[in-house]
């Protein structure tokens, strides 16, 4: 009671109001409120000698302002629901209030710190910009006025010759003359472009305007009235916004850490843009595609290559298929397009994806091994050319869903259809040198490559025998003439000299026998089915026997 009576009497008098009973709240401040609760609640429930035992007890280490550290906090907390004396448990549960108030607070105060850092960190990298922004400024400015001095020397030097010059009218004239002075350097420019693409021969026009000269524009060359693309343009100086990582130090629980940051700055960088196809491309190039509904493929094929050598745009590649589709596909294929490459038309490969995939959802994948069968080598057809036309009509009739990479495809009917097509000497070539043709290792590309290399072999040995100078001289003699029935004939095939060491016969060279290739290539026939008979124990049996020892 005579605690109570002390604290009470340190509150201010309380006037009387209208309300019944009713009276005036005290005018204090929250800290005064809080002062006084807490030495109440000190003398109360004796939280200082409380707060003392606990840190000793449990051997609490608080820092220099008192607060504690989350991992003690949970183990005092923990400790104090195990006890059972309510008295004790109070003081320490009014300690426990404090500390996890006081541990709030101060997440909540480094938020706001980290925070306040990082918006400092984003006004330097906005200053440090501004300081790049005015020093290119300054740069451009020292160039316009290298390049005002320059056409000033040269105006006085037409001056003191006698040329009639135009002055300028304005300074506003003047400076926009100074960005692209004169018309030889335009000149120099576009004979530059005409060495790139060998028009050294093309009837070269006036140079335009200088104001219809833009910066940066794309390069076009000037063929038969037709603008023909050279590359993409590259844009430089174009604001963006990008991505930076940046570290940063921060001090939490008293200990001083670091940590990335990621902030989003604009500073300029190059981009790429893409010049549209001209009418008369589009025009041209959509009459040289085969028919879209019938061999959408191939159609695909022919856009590749073209997106390949002019570096085409999505849109463009729409553009040439939409005029040999109907009106429902064209508005399909461009809504597509559209969407895939997004508002800014950057995300180009999703949108050759798109068309693709509506080129080959045209016509579904069908199988058709007759057609595969049936495409065989002709005779003056190349290696390369058979491959071309082979992989064209296996990607139409295998039914594929999708454009696979033959090259890397180890698929047996595949390779079975291809060696098959080629000619009879080619494919037996290939099936005796490279016995592991059909392995499970062995791609479509290596074979094509091992065809490629027989039919050289077989070209350079064709090419020697045909140039070798013939070893027999035939005369001519009055023997020849030979009489029958009272007339005379001349003999179309003279008898070669020389004798056969393997058959024994007269006429012919061992080299020429026919006798022994039948014979050879009968052993080999027989050799290679008896050796397809053996079990497959036999046969590593036997190819181990085969092998060299080592030593």
């Amino acid at each position: 009671m005579a605690e109570s009576t002390q604290v009470k009497n340190k509150n201010p008098a309380k006037r009387p109001t209208t309300e019944k009973h009713g009276t005036e709240p005290p005018n204090v401040t929250i800290d005064e409120m809080m002062d006084n609760l807490s030495e109440y609640l000190d003398k109360r429930l004796g939280l200082r000698k409380c707060h003392d035992d606990m840190c000793q007890k449990y051997g609490i280490k608080q820092s220099n302002s008192g607060l504690w550290d989350l991992q003690d906090i949970k183990k005092a907390y923990g400790k104090t629901n195990r006890l059972r004396v309510n008295t004790k448990r109070d003081g320490l549960s009014v300690i426990l209030g404090k500390q996890i108030r006081q541990h709030l607070q101060k997440c909540e105060t480094d938020k706001l710190q980290r925070e306040i850092n990082a918006e400092k960190a984003k006004v330097r990298a906005l200053a440090e910009q501004l300081q790049d922004e005015k020093k290119d400024k300054e740069r451009l400015l020292n160039d316009n006025d290298k390049l005002l001095n320059l056409l000033s020397k040269r105006v006085e030097s037409n001056d003191c010759s006698g040329l009639k010059t135009q002055p300028i009218k304005s300074v506003k004239e003047a400076h926009k003359q100074s960005l692209y002075p004169f018309k030889e350097l335009k000149k120099i420019e576009e004979q530059q472009h005409y060495n790139l693409v060998g028009e050294s021969d093309s009837s070269s026009t006036g140079s335009p305007d200088d104001s219809d000269v833009e910066l940066d524009t794309h390069a076009h060359v000037t063929k038969n009235k037709v603008k023909v693309r050279l590359a993409p343009v590259i844009v430089k100086n174009k604001r963006t916004e990008i991505d930076v990582e940046n570290e940063e130090e921060y001090e939490e629980d008293g200990e001083r850490r670091t940590r990335i940051v990621k902030k989003t700055v604009k500073k300029y960088v190059p981009c790429k843009t893409y010049q549209p196809a001209t009418p008369e491309q589009v025009d041209k190039w959509s009459k040289e595609l085969p028919d879209v509904y019938k061999q959408p493929r191939r159609v695909w094929q022919v856009i590749q290559r073209l997106q390949k050598i002019y570096t085409l745009h999505p849109l463009d590649g729409a553009m040439i298929i939409n005029i040999n589709l109907r009106d429902n596909d064209q508005k399909r294929l461009t809504k597509s397009v559209e969407t895939k490459v997004g508002e800014s038309q950057e995300n180009t490969e999703a949108g050759w994806e798109a068309v693709q995939t509506f080129l080959f959802e045209l016509k579904p994948a069908e199988v058709n091994w007759a057609k595969i069968t049936s495409c065989l080598q002709k005779t003056g057809e190349s290696v390369v050319e058979y491959e071309e036309r082979f992989r064209q009509i296996w990607l139409e009739h295998a039914g594929l869903n999708a454009n696979e990479d033959l090259d890397k495809d180890t698929n047996m009917p595949l390779k079975t259809a291809f060696v098959n097509g080629l000619k009879p000497e080619i494919s037996k070539a290939l099936k005796i040198r490279y016995d592991d043709w059909d392995g499970v290792g062995t791609a479509f590309n290596q074979i094509v490559e091992w065809s490629v290399k027989i039919e050289r072999t077989y070209e350079v040995k064709l090419r020697a025998l045909q140039s070798r100078p013939s070893t027999y001289s035939y005369k001519s003699t009055e023997n020849d003439l030979q009489e029958k029935g009272g007339r005379r004939y001349t003999q179309t095939k003279p008898q070669r000299q020389g004798r056969c060491n393997y058959c024994n016969k007269e006429g012919h060279w061992f080299r020429e026998c026919k006798i022994r290739l039948r014979d050879e290539n009968k052993d080999v026939n027989d050799l290679d089915k008896r050796f397809q008979q053996l079990t497959q124990e036999q046969k590593q049996s036997l190819l181990n026997a085969v092998e060299p020892q080592g030593n």
